[in-house]
């Protein structure tokens, strides 16, 4: 291991022990762990199902974005919940590796192309991600503002292709075999038609499902108004751009969180409460959706590999 990744590495670790210990002190982890006893085995079940919805869907945004047969579904979901922990597990989106080794090694898809779609997946992930949240927002202060959001982020939609296609020309100005391969690679990604709207509609109802089980923790645990609760839980998602992070996320998600809801003067403890509760409720999610595509797949296994494209 490079001496800069073992400095991260350890790093990670310490912002981790910091978060633990502050929330020790401030909090109590048992006080905070018995919190959860509020919620009835109803609404527990309601959220879990919306969390594991939103685990499928990704999914689903797979087997369209690449016209894979239906019958490989129990793969794709396992691939799509691997993905998804490693994600929320490893520091610094190093988890996206993980999708285009696991679909070329389950589909036989070649890596610049899974790749190209992941980079349209999560493009379209942060503009379903603002814009549901801001839309959500803005609608209790302003319903026009909300419309005006709304068609602004259709506008955006629409140009999705003409964007590509100013890429696919600048890459085209290069000499070098390895872009001239990119831009064939992003000349087939699907950014328009009926193929390009199935997955942004995919799209917003992966982020509807998981705004609407997080906003569920969150207005359960707190007396966080739906604007403010929409506002935090759309920066501590976003912290996961950042370049670093402790273990897991671990700080960087509370700290995003509780500085969202200053901005409307709370209290910094009960944000930082209900940030690691809702850390937790985000981490176990993963997990059980791991264990469940890790079943799915082994109980729906179907022989058989897809043909492998020529890189």
């Amino acid at each position: 291991m490079r001496r800069a990744q073992l400095l991260k590495l350890l790093l990670s670790v310490v912002i981790l022990l910091i978060t633990l210990a502050v929330v020790e002190y401030k909090i109590g982890w048992y006080s905070l762990l018995t919190s959860w006893q509020g919620f009835s085995a109803e609404t527990l079940a309601m959220l879990a199902i919306l969390s594991l919805s939103s685990n499928a869907l990704r999914a689903w945004r797979i087997k369209i974005s690449f016209e894979l047969p239906a019958s490989r579904y129990p793969r794709m979901f396992y691939l799509s919940t691997n993905h998804n922990l490693l994600n929320n597990l490893l520091p610094m989106r190093t988890g996206e590796v993980a999708f285009p080794v696991l679909i070329k090694r389950y589909f036989g898809i070649g890596l610049m192309s899974s790749s190209s779609h992941l980079l349209l997946y999560r493009l379209l992930d942060l503009v379903a991600l603002l814009s549901v949240a801001g839309v959500l927002a803005l609608w209790q202060l302003n319903a026009m503002a909300a419309v005006g959001l709304a068609l602004v982020t259709v506008a955006a939609l629409l140009l999705f292709d003409r964007g590509k296609r100013v890429v696919i020309w600048l890459l085209g100005r290069f000499s070098n075999q390895k872009l001239q391969q990119l831009a064939q690679t992003f000349a087939v990604l699907p950014t328009r038609g009926g193929h390009f709207s199935a997955i942004v509609i995919v799209t917003y109802a992966v982020w509807l499902t998981k705004l609407l089980a997080f906003l569920g923790v969150v207005l359960q645990l707190s007396q966080l108004t739906l604007v403010q609760a929409v506002s935090s839980v759309a920066v501590a998602d976003l912290s996961s751009i950042l370049p670093i992070h402790g273990v897991a996320g671990s700080g960087t998600f509370e700290a995003a969180f509780v500085l969202a809801g200053k901005f409307y003067a709370i209290d910094t403890t009960a944000l930082l409460k209900v940030a690691v509760q809702l850390h937790l409720f985000l981490l176990l999610m993963s997990f059980v959706a791991f264990g469940l595509g890790w079943l799915v797949a082994k109980v729906f296994y179907r022989e058989g590999v897809l043909p492998a494209e020529a890189e």
